[in-house]
């Protein structure tokens, strides 16, 4: 899997790059809409054996990714050209009418859990050095073992979070989760900052320090250190 920038919408409007886009599929949330559309390369097809039968089609190429703020979902649905459309979310329900109206485009619905858990346990079991560690900073990759997957627990944040036991393939269960996520952070955001877009909210993030705000261990415990936590 090769994961690039989002190409261009001049590029997503020709003959030819249309013909290569295989599979384009929308999560349209409260706060953000995420696309991710598969470009197959130039010459991706099936190769033939000895006997002259036509293998099943190899797919070659490269996903893209892009996102929108769900406010400006006319500036989305420019972006795309594409007949057919997989979308999850509660977008996917609340903007059906307009998507239809101006793409004419046919809509599958997804269901969202059934969708965060079939993505995760692909990566988890297909992709080399999807999973990591992370401590005080550094980022360290962890081999998975297969036979020692489930049950695991899978967090989702979104405008909202949504926690998840996952038992298997298709085998889940949502057991608990919290209106305080992604929307709270870009509401509140924008009301303290005058940001314009979660773009610049992001980038102000990384400027600042949570320390400076928020209640740490160290000022509960007059700064001494606890190994405990």
């Amino acid at each position: 899997m090769d994961v690039k920038k989002p190409a261009s919408q001049e590029n997503l409007n020709g003959d030819e790059s249309e013909s290569q886009i295989s599979h384009l599929a929308l999560d349209i949330g409260g706060s953000l809409i995420k696309v991710v559309y598969f470009l197959r390369s130039n010459g991706s097809g099936g190769s033939v054996d000895d006997s002259g039968k036509k293998s099943d089609p190899v797919l070659e190429g490269r996903l893209h990714f892009a996102k929108f703020e769900t406010s400006k979902i006319i500036d989305c649905l420019e972006f795309i050209r594409s007949k057919n459309l997989h979308l999850a979310g509660g977008g996917a329900y609340k903007f059906a009418d307009l998507i239809k109206e101006k793409l004419g485009v046919v809509l599958d619905k997804e269901d969202e859990m059934d969708c965060l858990v079939t993505g995760a346990n692909f990566l988890l079991k297909a992709v080399h050095q999807e999973a990591f560690t992370y401590v005080d900073g550094q980022k360290e990759f962890v081999q998975i073992d297969q036979n020692d997957l489930y049950p695991y627990l899978l967090v989702n944040i979104g405008s909202g979070v949504s926690m998840i036991k996952v038992d298997g393939d298709g085998k889940f269960e949502r057991i608990s989760g919290t209106s305080v996520g992604g929307g709270t952070f870009w509401g509140l955001g924008r009301l303290l900052t005058n940001c314009k877009s979660f773009d610049e909210l992001l980038e102000l993030s990384h400027q600042g320090n949570n320390r400076v705000i928020d209640m740490l261990v160290g000022d509960i415990y007059g700064g001494s250190e606890y190994s405990k936590v």
